[in-house]
């Protein structure tokens, strides 16, 4: 049988994989005081007051050409929102506005509360800003913001919003991680694994969905990549000499493969 705890541990082939959890804190504290110091960023930004939930904005200046909301990883348990500022470089540098909301986590609530809090994270979104709305999750992060593009989650104006959805290295299989010493933590049940299992729910029409994944992945993230874009018919890419840990970094830059991807949604 698959030691499924070992197949989701990405850090344990990754060298100096211990370094990167500093690295991204860093970049990130210094990329909200230059923001800061810009008046550029609202921290803290309440969107649930029953949750007392809140996101991030980092806005480019007076001329905004889409909002991105980016959602991190972390299994659903693990890392604050400001651990990941640094990757709303690369859309503030092309003039975009970038959105990083925190939501509750596991074990305090369910994945299916997780989604719900996102989906109001998301209508908040569309009511305080207008324009065209990009989202991008990586990990447990893109199975939350995949989740909220399923037939009969949003409203159709809002869905109509949403050009370019990104799902980054994507748990989108939730049935494996019920043989990993995760499965309490989750309050995981083959009942909410199959319930929350990407592939096996409908997209919304003309969703534009693309999957990234790292090359160097571990297997089990580039078998649910293939698998959820095998279902939803979207196009998936395996990003040379990435891995699980390095997947996200194009989001911090002004130009990459990954930003020009996101970016590409203008051109269709």
């Amino acid at each position: 049988m698959i030691n499924y705890n070992d197949a989701f541990n990405s850090a344990k082939l990754i060298p100096g994989a211990h370094r990167y959890l500093p690295g991204w804190k860093k970049k990130s504290k210094a990329f909200r005081e230059m923001m800061n110091e810009q008046s550029k960023a609202q921290i803290d930004v309440l969107y649930d007051e029953d949750e007392n939930l809140v996101m991030d904005v980092f806005s480019p200046g007076p001329y905004v050409e889409a909002t991105v909301v980016f959602v991190h990883g972390g299994f659903w348990t693990d890392y604050e929102k400001s651990t990941f500022s640094y990757l709303a470089m690369g859309p503030v540098l092309n003039n975009m506005r970038v959105i990083i909301p925190a939501l509750p986590k596991c074990p305090d609530v369910t994945i299916p509360e997780i989604n719900k809090s996102f989906i109001k994270c998301l209508r908040v979104v569309c009511r305080r800003f207008t324009g065209d709305i990009l989202l991008v999750g990586q990990q447990s992060g893109a199975h939350i913001v995949g989740r909220s593009i399923i037939k009969d989650e949003l409203s159709d104006t809002i869905l109509e919003r949403i050009k370019h959805v990104m799902m980054l290295s994507p748990i989108s299989d939730l049935k494996p991680l019920l043989y990993t010493n995760k499965k309490e933590d989750l309050h995981l049940t083959e009942e909410i694994a199959t319930a929350e299992t990407l592939s096996n729910l409908n997209l919304s029409d003309n969703m534009k969905v693309t999957i990234w994944v790292g090359a160097d992945e571990r297997p089990i993230y580039l078998e649910q990549a293939q698998q959820l874009a095998t279902a939803w018919k979207c196009s998936w890419v395996k990003s040379k000499n990435r891995h699980h840990l390095d997947i996200a970094d194009g989001l911090g830059k002004n130009t990459s493969k990954l930003m020009n991807t996101l970016m590409a949604y203008r051109f269709k």
